[in-house]
């Protein structure tokens, strides 16, 4: 088990040229602030940084084009990661550049599970076996105002790409399923995928084997169009829709290829011209004296700092043109990606087509067939062709049967850890609904790890905030993975009485599992001593401030640039 600490963040609106660095204490940080003053988009922003989309965010934080950059740790390994909108870069500690992405699915989620040892594994739609998106690592440890407080599991957005995932989330964050059963499920579901490849691929080839034993029982084969009339012309109206449709996809495709080869090129002359005012600026830094003479013109300019300031805006600027411009090759790439699940083929009309080409195919099989080698020939070929599916459907389906056998055994020898893992959980959650007064409850929420909380009014969030921190207490003993930081947004929520907030501050306090960093945003502390750092938002409206500008934009510029040299 390894621990996620985060240090510090730091804000950046270039829009609106302000910012906001906040450091984290390593244990316990309060967040104080009224409403509208920023306090939920600073909680928002921390998970965000690292690729989690917020169930919820402000249109004004959304306008504002915030970059974030988080500085963090694990096991004591500092790390920094740099966000700028659907632009991702990681460095070490010290700033050394490590890697960047511009897709979080198929780029920053798995570095970051290598990182995060996060081995969960997950189907996705096409049924092939995925590492899902940062989200999925820090859903237990989250808790946010627009979305937590109605429902568990649901604190960030874009968690339904998946079908039926909560159990497996839970059960994996809690230790009944570990790294080594993920890696035996990849193995699985691969496996069922290839072995539905190979069932389509069969159907196709008893497709053409049947078009040709149909054919063989005619005394004659007679290659005149006219005795196919009926064939040929539905087979050219079939064609026509399905050439139509190609020629649309051709056409949609060749435009957003066209785009990425021009923001390709954009991007080619935007690296250059980057490099060329670095060149500039160190020329410049590094001369002498207050002039400078053109080696083109001979004429002598001044070196001053208005000139290199000029220079390393537009270093900056450029730097920023070429994040934006990697963030809409991702955005064309994936475009171009959703184009082809778009218009890919419904089982149904995949069938169909095959059958349609299958029919085809076995009609110029058997042309060939006719001028060459005969009929035999064509079936020796067709059967060679089912033997060999056959033999590798066998060998895939016995490796499946194996690939079972031993997770299955796995399942045997982790059936009593499943055991205690729910009588602990059980134990911990009517533990918890005691200190936070809800009384009212159905016994079946003790049964399952991804229960319907109905509770109702005032007495819903600490349900919700029961349960939640019952899952956190056996996530801090159990997982497979990385404990991350706690980070609780508003549990103030459906008009808490004094009472039952003091105790749910309290609660909260005292039920903070070991080794964990908690960050917790308040609107009232109620003059409770909670410790930990203290942060305080306090404008209306604006988190971010002008004076802090200028540093967090050299530093967060500084590392972007260093990012996107060639």
């Amino acid at each position: 088990m390894k621990h996620l600490i985060i240090s510090e963040i730091a804000l950046l609106s270039e829009l609106e040229k302000r910012g906001r660095r906040e450091a984290f204490d390593p244990v316990r940080t309060i967040v104080l602030g009224a409403n509208e003053t920023g306090k939920s988009s600073l909680l928002k922003a921390i998970y965000y940084g690292f690729g989690a989309e917020p169930a919820k965010q402000h249109e004004r934080w959304r306008a504002a084009e915030v970059k974030t950059l988080v500085t963090f740790s694990v096991e004591g390994q500092p790390f920094k990661l740099l966000r700028d909108d659907s632009y991702f870069a990681l460095f070490s500690g010290t700033g050394s550049f490590l890697a960047s992405f511009t897709r979080v699915a198929d780029g920053l989620a798995p570095y970051l599970a290598n990182l995060f040892d996060f081995g969960l594994v997950l189907a996705s739609r096409q049924e092939e076996p995925q590492t899902p998106p940062p989200a999925f690592l820090f859903l237990p440890f989250y808790m946010d105002q627009d979305a937590s407080w109605q429902n568990t599991w649901c604190g960030f957005d874009r968690l339904y790409q998946y079908s039926g995932w909560k159990e497996p989330v839970a059960e994996y964050h809690t230790g009944i399923r570990d790294n080594e059963y993920y890696r035996f499920r990849a193995r699985i579901i691969s496996s069922e995928s290839k072995l539905n490849d190979l069932a389509g691929q069969e159907r196709s080839v008893s497709a053409v084997a049947k078009k040709l034993r149909d054919d063989a029982t005619t005394a004659t084969f007679n290659l005149d169009p006219v005795a196919f009339s009926d064939q040929i012309q539905r087979l050219l109206r079939e064609g026509e829709v399905l050439l139509g449709e190609e020629n649309v996809l051709k056409e949609q495709l060749t435009k957003l290829n066209s785009e990425r080869m021009l923001q390709g090129t954009r991007l080619a002359i935007a690296e250059q011209a980057l490099g060329e005012l670095s060149g500039d600026f160190k020329f410049l830094v590094d001369g002498r004296t207050d002039e400078i003479e053109c080696p083109t013109c001979g004429n002598r300019y001044e070196n001053d700092f208005a000139v290199r300031f000029s220079i390393a805006s537009d270093e900056d600027r450029v730097a920023e043109f070429i994040a934006h411009i990697k963030a809409e090759i991702a955005r064309l790439e994936g475009e171009i990606d959703k184009l082809f699940r778009k218009y890919s083929l419904t089982k149904e009309q995949a069938e169909k087509i095959q059958k349609i080409l299958a029919e085809r195919q076995g009609e110029l099989s058997l042309k060939v067939v006719i001028e060459s080698e005969g009929r035999r020939a064509a079936d020796n070929l067709l059967r060679e062709q089912q033997k060999s599916i056959a033999d590798e459907r066998n060998t895939e389906t016995e490796r499946l049967g194996k690939v079972k056998e031993e997770l299955s055994q796995i399942e045997t020898k982790s059936s009593g850890l499943r055991r205690s893992v729910m009588d602990e959980y059980e134990r911990v959650l009517r533990r918890n609904f005691v200190d936070l007064a809800v009384q009212s409850y159905s016994q079946q929420v003790f049964k399952t790890l991804t229960p319907s909380l109905h509770e109702t009014g005032s007495t819903l969030p600490r349900a919700l905030l029961g349960y939640q921190f019952s899952i956190l207490e056996l996530v801090a003993k159990r997982s497979p993975s990385t404990v991350c930081p706690i980070v609780i947004d508003s549990p103030n929520q459906q008009a808490q009485d004094k009472d039952s907030l003091t105790r749910i501050l309290t609660f909260i306090s005292s039920h903070q599992p070991e080794n964990t960093q908690l960050i917790l945003g308040l609107e009232n502390d109620m003059g409770l001593e909670l410790g930990g750092r203290l942060i305080r938002t306090e404008n209306k409206f604006r988190l971010l401030d002008q004076d802090e500008y200028p540093s967090i934009h050299e530093e967060i510029f500084g590392l972007l640039k260093a990012s996107l040299r060639p």
